[in-house]
């Protein structure tokens, strides 16, 4: 008799950073029909949240399994506070460096590509 290990597949979480990052190109190509200006400022919103999202990916699912746990638990604590720690920079050096600066269109992009989360439940069923 075999004995088999059931594991929990990954979940797809590289296909929603994928999605941010199309959307991020997305909302900066529909901000350029208004400006070169709004346009990378739409693009800097959108990879200020899809960056440490990566991030956060990558950091959180590096481990797997029941003898993981603590590894998993502190993956995803480490991740998460680094992610909101890339975005609080990644703002302040945008607000400090960039300009001209659409402020409208950065934070369009961002929340665009934020909202990409309610579009994730069903990339990772697919």
């Amino acid at each position: 008799m075999e004995h088999r290990l059931s594991s929990i597949p990954r979940p797809p979480v590289y296909r929603i950073v994928l999605l941010q990052l199309i959307l991020t190109v997305l909302s900066a190509s529909l901000a350029w029909l208004y400006s070169d200006v709004a346009a990378y400022s739409a693009l800097l919103g959108g990879l200020t949240c899809a960056l440490p999202n990566a991030y956060f990916v990558w950091r959180a699912f590096r481990y797997s399994g029941a003898r993981s746990t603590v590894q998993v638990v502190q993956s995803f604590y480490q991740g998460e506070s680094w992610k909101f720690v890339l975005t609080a920079l990644s703002f302040a050096v945008i607000f400090q460096r960039v300009e001209p600066l659409n402020v409208l269109a950065l934070f369009a992009g961002f929340i665009t590509v934020q909202l990409g989360h309610v579009a994730s439940a069903k990339i990772a069923n697919l």
